[in-house]
């Protein structure tokens, strides 16, 4: 009975230490078994970011691939191919991963069964952008899969105040391509805003010096180099004051080489052109011009620069004893000289006094009247000097 006991004994003993080798080959792996990505528990990984429709395969990209109960995890190698034990190669270079799913599950079904079997991406490679040019730091730097243009700029410290982001050149595979990123940037074309790739080198090209447009603003100046054509609104964006904080500005002065300056309402800038090395200052305090004279309001009235002389002296409001249009003055300047102007054509400056006086018969009524008057004190004075006398 002893002996049949101990024999029981030996024989399960016998059989534990078989599965737990069984096991341990399992698990860890001999060389004719697949190495699992997760020997814990055998579960397939996900990607670390939700993965772009375009996204290309290319070397250091980890794929997860299930092959019945196996799993393992391959790296796409540098030539663009993924290995599989016992299944063999394929390229996968520049594929997209529904096109990579196709290739690798074609290769593994010739083993195993085609329905138990899937492909993920894992791991999204991570790679070199070469950048020169008119950028804060120049050089090679590294790029997160699925980075797109606009991203990696800021990641470089934007551009530099004279670059030409009209057209920024991305070489790709022996071909340059021409991107304009401040259609991008201002006017939100998505198409200009390129996802980099593995091996994009990229330049941005300084602005041709010469002819420019300064613009003014309180406590910062800028300039962008002259385009014929060009409106200020524009040259308002090339400059990135469109990405600032708006101070709240009321006006803008233009002055042109040679030129009188003149004053334009921030709505005209979209139809505004002006001529090389002009100085665009804007203004965020408002600006007053007054009005006296024959006129029911006198005082001061905030500046539009789309107002002429006849504006102001309607907003003034005209009275019954007003002068012609040909009488209306305007005093400018701190040594104030009387001006005469068109009250419908001729533009209107911060700071001027308009004038409107009385017509010409109110003028000689008045006067008469103060004659009459003075006469009125003379002859009184005459007689009670006599009667006294």
């Amino acid at each position: 009975m002893l002996r049949f006991i101990a024999t029981i004994l030996l024989l399960a003993l016998s059989a534990f230490a078989d599965g737990e080798a069984y096991l341990n080959s399992t698990l860890m792996g001999n060389s004719n078994a697949l190495s699992p990505r997760n020997s814990a528990t055998l579960a397939p990984s996900y990607a670390e970011n939700p993965v772009d429709s375009t996204y290309k395969l290319g070397p250091g990209d980890i794929l997860d691939i299930g092959l019945e109960n196996n799993y393992l995890a391959v790296q796409v190698y540098p030539d663009g191919s993924v290995a599989i034990e016992e299944c063999g190669s394929v390229n996968v270079l520049g594929k997209s991963i529904n096109e990579a799913r196709e290739l690798i599950l074609d290769l593994v079904s010739k083993r195993y069964k085609r329905e138990y079997c899937f492909v993920q991406l894992s791991v999204l490679k991570r790679f070199r952008v070469n950048i020169m040019g008119a950028v804060n730091q120049v050089g090679q730097h590294p790029v997160e899969s699925q980075t797109r243009l606009s991203y990696f700029i800021r990641q470089v410290g934007g551009t530099l105040p004279n670059a030409n982001v009209e057209d920024i050149w991305v070489i790709r595979q022996g071909d340059t391509l021409h991107v304009d990123f401040n259609e991008a940037t201002t006017k939100g074309h998505f198409e200009n805003d390129l996802m980099l790739q593995q091996g994009d080198q990229i330049y941005v090209p300084f602005a041709t010096t010469g002819d420019n447009v300064v613009l003014i603003f309180p406590d910062y100046r800028t300039s962008v180099f002259y385009k014929e054509g060009r409106t200020l609104q524009e040259y308002y964006d090339l400059s990135g004051a469109s990405r600032m904080h708006n101070l709240g500005y009321k006006a803008l002065c233009i002055r042109e080489p040679n030129k009188a300056p003149r004053w334009l309402a921030l709505s005209e800038m979209k139809s505004t052109t002006v001529d090389p090395n002009t100085e665009v200052e804007f203004f965020m305090t408002q600006m007053n011009v007054y009005v006296g004279g024959a006129v029911s309001r006198i005082g001061q009235f905030d500046y539009n620069p789309s107002w002429h002389a006849i504006d102001y002296i309607a907003a003034a409001g005209i009275n019954t004893i007003s002068g012609s249009w040909r009488q209306v003055k305007v005093w400018r300047g701190e040594g104030p000289e009387a001006l005469s102007v068109n009250v419908t054509e001729d533009q209107i400056l911060p700071g001027d006094y308009i004038e409107l006086p009385k017509g010409r018969y109110e003028s000689f009524k008045d006067f008469t009247m103060f004659l009459a008057s003075l006469l009125s004190v003379v002859s009184a004075a005459f007689i009670i000097y006599v009667n006294y006398k």
